[in-house]
């Protein structure tokens, strides 16, 4: 399920409206061509709810329910032959130098190895210690860890919005947003707090 209801990234002062030309500018090097500046009035007759000096409508970003996209593609997947091993953490990689077939080796824990052409580390808080176990990466490829906490917020009435609102990024992160969801649902966040360590609440 999805639906494509559009978003508005907004400038909320003067000053930002020139940050919103160059995500423009990105966008249409990127393939993306159809965002448009809109004024503060032009974005309000969107949006009555919203105060900004600016906006950039990107009429087709949407939604989509990412459960059921994560089951779709694990059907894909198994109809290719594949399959999903849960409960087998990777306990090191290993690039061979020797293999014609198969570049990584994968070492799960309890010794169970596995050789493939590709891998993609998504090991989330563990990825980049999982990076820093592969041997045969150069170190200046492991990237540095940093935490943080994202809270978010669920609107318990009527979403004020029709469309998804996003601020201009800010350094480390896409800011405070509202997001909503396919029963229109509206959800504020996230809140960045940075942490020491990936358990600290």
């Amino acid at each position: 399920a999805h639906r494509r209801g559009g978003k508005l990234i907004v400038a909320t002062s003067a000053a930002q409206v020139d940050e919103l030309r160059a995500i423009q500018a990105r966008a249409a090097t990127n393939g993306v061509h159809d965002l448009r500046l809109l004024s503060a009035a032009e974005a309000q007759a969107l949006e009555p709810a919203l105060a900004c000096h600016a906006a950039l409508l990107s009429p087709s970003t949407g939604i989509v329910d990412s459960h059921g996209l994560m089951l779709s593609l694990l059907g894909d997947l198994e109809n290719a032959g594949g399959m999903l091993a849960v409960n087998s953490a990777a306990f090191s990689l290993a690039a061979l130098q020797s293999s014609a077939q198969a570049a990584i080796e994968i070492e799960a824990e309890g010794g169970v190895r596995l050789h493939a052409r590709t891998v993609v580390n998504a090991a989330g808080l563990g990825a980049v210690a999982l990076a820093g176990r592969t041997r045969g990466l150069d170190a200046r490829h492991v990237p540095r860890a940093y935490f943080a906490k994202g809270n978010y917020f669920t609107l318990s009435g009527r979403a004020p919005f029709k469309h998804l609102i996003y601020p201009v990024p800010e350094p480390g992160g896409l800011g405070v947003h509202l997001t909503l969801a396919l029963g229109r649902q509206a959800k504020f966040g996230p809140a960045v707090q940075w942490v020491d360590a990936p358990d600290d609440l």
